[in-house]
Parts: structure tokens; sequence; C-alpha cells
């Protein structure tokens, strides 16, 4: 087993904010992620609202800005939980015991089914599609998240987007922009739909966090002392901006890195 002070988990904007700032404080934490570091960002058409970025940035221009752990490890976490004040941090590769963890671990998008489309025909992010573009796809969702994954696959894509409702619940700047794109049609309070005609069916319904693999006592009952943090989209519900995650992230490394210096101290 070996033997870390901190590691973070997960390595979206919230977890590369973590790790950033231990670094500052000279903790070097082994990080883990299941994917590829920048999270959801890199799903994103465009961030507007970001400190520092007039105009807006594209996700993935945004997640390069973003600098990368030197230690990172490429595996998922199964399982988190506390013994002996020592969290035990099992994954694919192995298990590893840490003084301190903090939680960037993100959200799973929530899975539907879809009428006449294969379950493993239906896509729940676009980054893997973007580069491989085809004559049309149907977007299901009436959110930010949908209408952002059209303008991200309408220079492509003849896109389509099903809502059940009115789209009412967009961010308005998004969906002045949406509706200027031509590749791109609207079609509110259109679903449950019998059958879709397109390419490719893209969900984009509503997300969860991702916490299935923490024990059910640190999710309970959390410990108080400073060395257990969530962050980032996990804990923040609707809440899930990209400066929210990063400010988190600082923040939970500051509370950890001062946890740290009390138990050297052995106060």
């Amino acid at each position: 087993m070996g033997h870390e002070k901190v590691v973070v988990i997960g390595a979206g904007p919230a977890g590369l904010a973590a790790a950033g700032q231990l670094k500052l404080y000279g903790i070097d934490p082994l990080v883990f992620e299941c994917d590829e570091p920048g999270g959801l960002l890199l799903n994103a058409c465009s961030v507007i609202n970001y400190p520092g970025t007039p105009g807006g940035i594209s996700g993935r221009k945004l997640a390069k800005l973003f600098s990368l752990p030197e230690r990172i490890a490429f595996t998922e976490v199964t399982d988190l939980s506390r013994r002996n004040m020592l969290y035990h941090i099992e994954s694919k590769a192995g298990v590893v015991a840490a003084l301190a963890v903090v939680v960037a671990s993100g959200t799973v998008p929530v899975r539907i089914s879809v009428p006449g489309v294969a379950e493993d025909c239906i896509h729940y992010d676009v980054k893997n599609l973007l580069d491989n573009p085809g004559s049309s796809i149907a977007v299901i969702g009436g959110g930010d998240a949908a209408l952002d994954y059209a303008m991200s696959l309408s220079s492509g894509f003849t896109v389509n987007v099903y809502a059940r409702g009115d789209f009412s619940k967009v961010v308005p700047h998004l969906l002045d922009k949406v509706r200027k794109i031509r590749s791109i049609m609207l079609h509110p309070e259109s679903l449950p739909k019998n059958s879709f005609s397109e390419d490719l069916v893209i969900a984009a319904v509503g997300r969860t966090a991702r916490v299935d693999f923490i024990s059910e006592k640190l999710l309970s009952s959390p410990p108080a002392d400073g060395s257990f943090h969530m962050c980032g989209d996990c804990r923040n519900g609707m809440y899930r901006q990209t400066a929210i995650a990063v400010g988190n992230g600082v923040e939970a490394a500051m509370k950890t890195a001062r946890y740290l210096k009390k138990t050297e101290n052995g106060k």
C-alpha cells in the first residue's frame, strides 16, 4: 500500500485548482483521473462567464490553461473510506492511504431510453464526436447543456434539439446565440417522441454527483477536522460553473494545508 499526504480525486477544474494550490504550499498531491484532465470543460462550446476571458472561450482552450499536476494516475477510484485516521483509496491500480482527501469527482449523466435507439448508441457527451462530423444529430434536452452541446456540434452536423418544455429555463444569452445558428433547429414541447430519424442521438437531460465510490459513513458524517473536502460539481448541485468549481478547489486546498500543518505540529 502506498502512503500519501494528500490525494485528489478528479482532474476537472476543481481538482486541478486544488492540486495547483497544494503545490504552492509545498505539497505534491497524487491525483486520480478516470478519463482525461479537464472534466466537462472538454464538452463546452463556450464558457462566457469565466474571469479574464472577455467574449468567452471554448472549453477545450480553457482546459489547456490549467496546469497539470506532476503526479496523476489515470485510473478509476472504486472505494474511499477512512480507518484509524487514514483514508483508504482503492482504485483499479491498487490501494493508497492518505492523511487527507479532496474529492472533485464531478458528475455522471442521467441515462435514458430512446424509442428505436439501442442503449449503446445514445451519447452523453460531445467531445468524442467533434472530430467525426456527420449529417444529422438529435439532442434531447431543454437546458443550458443541451443547447451548448448543439452549438459545439453545429459546425459539423445539422442539429435538432428536442425538449419537453419551451426552453424558458435556458440562459437568455445562450438561447439568443443558438437561435442565430442556421444548422440548429429547436423543437419545443416535442417530447416524448416515438422515433428519431437522425444519424446520432445525444442526451443532455441532467447529471448527478459521482459519489458512489464514497463510503456511506463519509457521505453521511464527513469529518470536520479539515482532512476531507468535496468540491466542484460533485457537491454544487445545479450551480455547476467552472469559476465556482475553481474557487471550491482552492478553498479545499487551503483548508487541507492547514489541517496538515496542525497534524505535523501535533495540535
